[in-house]
């Protein structure tokens, strides 16, 4: 079985305000608290919203494939792949890790596994460093 490991993820800003245009108790709302507090701020509140409700809409889909059709759509398609998957990281287990299903894959190397790694677990440094060279 392919066991999520990853805890829920924990909302930072819970009572600041900066979630206001969040729709509480959604299956989406903490993706998208998660985008807002680990992008500090870049992605507010609103874009965040819909990117939540995109990825839960993608999980939900890949997570209904076959196995082919799921190692076609992380090879062939790494970025839909990689924002279904962060639904997965953020609410963490029960739901189903998709990356282990494709880890193993032939044809895969490993430049094209990174690619494939959570935007959680695997965080962008180059856009945070990017972010603190500007502000």
């Amino acid at each position: 079985m392919n066991i999520n490991l990853i805890k829920t993820y924990k909302p930072t800003r819970e009572d600041t305000g900066e979630y206001y245009a969040i729709e509480k108790g959604t299956t989406h709302s903490l993706v998208a608290k998660y985008l807002v507090d680990s992008t500090v701020d870049v992605v507010y509140s609103k874009p965040a919203e819909s990117i939540a409700k995109a990825s839960a809409l993608l999980w939900s889909a890949l997570n209904g494939l076959d196995l082919w059709r799921l190692k076609y759509v992380a090879k062939h398609m790494p970025e839909v792949f990689k924002l279904a998957q962060l639904y997965s990281d953020v609410y963490g287990s029960p739901n189903v890790n998709l990356y282990k299903y494709v880890e193993d894959m032939e044809g895969m190397d490993d430049d094209h596994l990174e690619k494939l790694e959570s935007y959680r677990t695997n965080r962008p440094l180059a856009f945070m460093e990017e972010y603190d060279g500007n502000s």
